[in-house]
């Protein structure tokens, strides 16, 4: 337990485990967005809906387990976290179609270097931005 605890106690675990957990709610929210109106609008309109229900979850779960500012302002971390997320957000959907058009690279290949890259970007975003002192 001990160790457990120790290891808790590093931010930077506590980012990756709360980013997989956020990560995991975020698939089953757009699981269940495109089960109800999949049928009726196009696919990147379940992701953005998916994403604006997904994201006060996560901007919580941040906010509280792994920054720990829960005495900060949280509107203003709120503003923050959303700017922040949104402009990842938007450069994946742009991104994404670019890296597999120019380089040919495998669409699920090319997600996962996004992810691994925007995870480390995300990081410090927040770290130094969105619940920065």
């Amino acid at each position: 337990m001990k160790a457990l605890a120790e290891i808790w106690a590093s931010e930077k675990y506590r980012f990756l485990v709360v980013g997989a957990w956020n990560t995991v709610i975020g698939y089953l929210i757009f699981v269940v967005v495109h089960l109800t109106i999949g049928d009726l609008v196009h696919s990147t309109v379940t992701v953005v809906i998916a994403y604006c229900i997904a994201l006060p979850q996560s901007f919580l779960t941040q906010r509280l387990l792994v920054f720990r500012s829960a005495q900060g302002p949280w509107r203003t971390q709120f503003l923050r976290f959303l700017t922040s997320n949104s402009v990842i957000f938007g450069a994946n959907l742009i991104l994404l179609p670019l890296l597999v058009a120019t380089t040919h690279i495998h669409p699920l290949v090319g997600q996962a270097l996004f992810v691994a890259a925007s995870t480390v970007a995300t990081y410090l975003i927040h770290k130094h931005y969105s619940f920065a002192g």
